[in-house]
């Protein structure tokens, strides 16, 4: 069975690799050099409709994988896109822009640009947008090099884009004028599921008073950035991205905000628009100006509640990260210091948000390694994606990169790769990468590489949120394995844990710091509805870093056959057992009880009649002086400084979900994303774009009436005929009975023949598959009593299927398909191009 554990963390999600390649030698001897960041330097790309500039892109100057960079989308009017350039440091000598596929991978068109003024006009052929979505990729060409721009773009004759801005531009304006907003009421749905006590984040269904900004009186400060996230017939997201001023909770002083706000929109048939969807979070600046640090603590003011921060063992240092910005607070030397922000400079460009500040340690004097994942937007490599990893010396005042590892994959994605493992230890200064299978050490100060462990398959091991932490099974195959090692790379001590007889053990992931694995029977191997052979675990085990058991899950009769990490808990998806057959149950939920080290710094909320809920770093004792001295560490760069390089590759089987305008998570269970894109009324998608889910994008009822040859073939099970049948429809024509090998997954198979992707859809409602079906795919419904149905269409509240074992059809409702795949789990089987 497929490992599917998730992390969020940026140390432990770093790409899938091919090989790894020394960039540069490291000189024993080399000499430092303080240097300063430097601005921004690379020009803008925009895009105008009517009024609006939207879109505005970040030059890239290596490759990339297109289908990661798949953010926004522009709108392509009458066949042509009207384009602006906003030039930086660097002159443009030269534009010209193609169109691919929107995997990324066939180029379809290219043509040089005229520039006039810093705009130009790029011109699409209409039949390469009948098919759908594309990627325009824009390249600018300078003295010194080049650098690339990507957007997605469709055919919006059908979006009612004017209607859509208009609405949003009409809300967004009248929002900060309690009287004007008045006329905004009636779109909101104001409910319980918003608790009103903070202006952090903001949803449809918070309180006027909420959407409205309470008595904070928010000023616009600069440009209001306008990004299309999705577009289509039925609905269009648009995320607002600016900066606020707001009066502060101290006579004559104001506190700036970053605030990214969302609209889902709808114009509808009856021509009444409509806000479907919701979202405003805003985060305050720190800039350890005066009102920032009182007798309490270091006041982080209204901001996210997932403060990351690292206190030293003495309880004197504190390093923390706002806004992507790098602090240290030393309270003994009465000291606050900036350590590391792309947006600190003068140019308005610097501020770009598409990396994150991730700490990994801090020593006893308060020195901290950290790192810096994502989009550089400044400095020696500027216009790349990768990690970074620092070392802040607070003794010496300075900051200095270690080394760089850059990344084919876009910010979000890299952000959110699941279950690769990269961490660095400033005291031995070694780094430690796993990729493919293969944990490398890599010595930073000897410049050496060595293999500790090889072979290991996706499942056989997993990492801490921070990297830090890695567990692996010893000999054997994922199934089979009767030892787990687990190793702290911080501390390069470890412990053993090992199996029962006739058992086998699997490392599942790390909740904080506490190990969580699982146990299984040689004898309870099975399948699933699909068809998927599966050694399911009996019992899971939770063990802390002294290897002492914190608790067990064990449930009778019931197995676990999945889970799936986020947020400190494991939510476990679960099986009863049928003879050698596992259908689906209900999920259930585990998390340790490990609190964070007691000590005389701590994160606190507080709550204030302006602001709501705040953020708080408290220091137990209280702190003397208010008006600490501001420092600004020199960063330090070795002059042959160490560059890792990365080729990574990207596979079927693994789903993008988007949400609020942004990608909320990567999952390698098909049923589990489509899950979680409609919690978000958003969008599941593999990892070569095709939509697996799209919420509120199907037609009201769709039909599918063109299957031939709709019986069961002799030999033939009812999967299979409907698997036949639904690949017909996507125009692959496959006989499972001559083609299909002893004991192989139908899924597998498919996916290892077809360009497209087989979709097992685990413990889905029907409604959730019904995308698939508007999209003229039909799609098998398992019953779990060896017969399988085809679903060919679909009402407002009723489904069509086909039962293959007879060859007839029939119509229920939602419910009630609902209840004929429960004893399957809820499982279906659909496929996406």
């Amino acid at each position: 069975m497929r490992k599917k554990a998730i992390h969020a963390g940026i140390l432990a999600s770093v790409f899938v690799v091919a090989m790894i390649l020394f960039g540069y030698a490291v000189n024993r001897n080399h000499i430092d050099l303080t240097a300063d960041i430097g601005n921004a330097s690379l020009p803008r790309v925009s895009f105008v409709y009517n009024s609006y500039k939207i879109n505005t892109l970040v030059g890239y100057t290596s490759e990339l994988e297109m289908a990661t960079l798949r953010d926004q989308i522009t709108p392509v009017i009458d066949g042509k896109v009207q384009m602006q350039i906003q030039e930086n440091d660097k002159e443009v000598r030269s534009v010209a822009y193609e169109v691919y596929s929107i995997d990324g991978k066939k180029k379809m068109y290219s043509q040089d640009l005229e520039l006039s003024e810093d705009k130009a006009q790029i011109e699409i052929p209409q039949k390469l947008l009948e098919e759908g979505e594309r990627f325009l990729k824009v390249t600018l060409r300078f003295d010194d090099g080049r650098a690339s721009y990507y957007t997605r773009i469709a055919d919006a004759s059908k979006w009612n884009l004017d209607r859509c801005m208009a609405y949003v531009k009409n809300f967004f304006d009248k929002e900060r004028n309690k009287e004007a907003a008045a006329e905004l009421q009636p779109a909101l749905e104001p409910n319980s599921q918003s608790d009103n006590q903070t202006y952090q984040t903001v949803t449809i269904h918070s309180d006027f008073e909420h959407v409205t900004w309470g008595s904070l009186q928010p000023e616009v400060i600069g440009d209001v950035q306008w990004q299309i996230k999705e577009a289509n017939s039925m609905y269009m997201s648009v995320m607002l991205t600016y900066q606020v001023d707001c009066v502060g909770e101290e006579k004559d002083t104001k506190d700036r905000y970053n605030v990214n706000e969302f609209f889902r929109v709808r114009y509808s048939e009856n021509k009444q628009m409509y806000l479907l969807d919701y979202n405003r979070t805003m985060n305050q600046l720190f800039d350890g100006g005066a009102g920032d640090v009182d007798e309490n603590g270091v006041l982080l003011g209204v901001t996210d509640s997932d403060v990351d921060y690292l206190v030293n063992k003495e309880g004197t240092v504190v390093s923390f990260v706002q806004e992507r910005q790098l602090w240290n607070y030393n309270k003994e030397s009465d000291e606050l210091s900036l350590v590391f922000s792309y947006a600190d400079g003068e140019n308005p460009q610097n501020g770009y948000d598409q990396h994150k500040v991730q700490l990994v340690s801090i020593d006893k004097d308060g020195s901290t390694t950290f790192t810096v994942s994502g989009y550089v937007n400044r400095g020696s490599h500027e216009g790349e994606v990768g990690v970074s990893v620092y070392f802040y010396d607070i003794n010496k005042n300075s900051v200095e990169e270690k080394v760089f590892i850059p990344s084919t994959k876009s910010y979000p994605v890299l952000a959110n790769d699941p279950g690769k493992l990269l961490y660095y230890s400033h005291s031995s200064g070694k780094l430690y990468v796993m990729q493919e299978g293969t944990l490398y050490e890599v010595d930073l100060v000897h410049n050496t590489r060595t293999t500790l462990v090889t072979n290991l398959e996706e499942g056989q091991y997993v990492s801490s949120e921070d990297g830090h932490l890695l567990a692996y099974q010893k000999e054997g195959s994922i199934n089979q394995a009767t030892r787990i090692e687990v190793l702290n790379l911080s501390t390069g001590k470890g412990y053993q844990v090992d199996a029962g007889a006739e058992e086998s053990i699997r490392p599942l992931g790390f909740i904080r710091n506490d190990f969580v694995f699982g146990t299984a029977r040689s004898g309870d191997s099975g399948t699933t509805a699909s068809g998927e052979t599966v050694l399911p675990m009996y019992r899971l085990e939770i063990r802390n870093q002294n290897n002492e058991t914190v608790k067990e899950y064990q449930t009778e009769n019931v197995f676990i056959l999945d889970v799936v990490f986020e947020h400190d808990m494991a939510t476990l998806k679960r099986a009863v057992k049928n003879g050698d057959f596992y259908a689906y149950t209900s999920s259930d939920y585990i998390t340790n009880n490990e609190e964070r080290e007691e000590s005389s710094i701590t994160l606190e909320t507080y709550t204030s009649e302006l602001k709501g809920r705040e953020m708080r770093i408290t220091c137990e004792d209280g702190v003397e002086d208010s008006s600490p001295k501001l420092l600004k560490p020199q960063l330090t760069i070795a002059q042959d400084q160490m560059t890792l390089s990365f080729d990574s590759v990207s596979r079927k089987g693994t789903y993008y979900v988007y949400g609020y305008g942004k990608l909320q998570g990567i999952y390698q269970n098909a049923g589990y994303a489509v899950k979680r894109a409609a919690e978000f009324n958003g969008v599941a998608v593999t990892a070569r774009l095709a939509n697996v889910y799209e919420s509120g994008n199907r037609p009201y009822a769709y039909e599918i009436s063109d299957l031939k040859d709709t019986t069961v073939r002799e030999g033939e099970s009812t999967l299979e005929a409907c698997m036949r049948m639904i690949l017909a429809t996507a125009g692959n024509e496959i006989d499972f009975r001559e083609e299909l090998a002893e004991g192989e997954s139908i899924l597998d198979f498919v996916n290892g023949e077809v360009a497209g992707e087989a979709l097992e859809l685990t413990d889905c409602k029907t409604e959730d598959v019904l995308y698939l079906i508007g999209q003229g795919t039909p799609v098998a419904a398992l019953t779990g009593n060896g017969n399988t149905l085809l679903l060919t269409g679909y009402g407002r509240t009723s489904v069509r299927y086909l039962n293959p074992a007879s060859g007839e059809e029939d119509t229920v409702t939602f419910e009630e398909m609902d209840r004929m795949v429960s004893a399957s789990g809820n499982t279906f089987v659909g496929y996406t191009q």
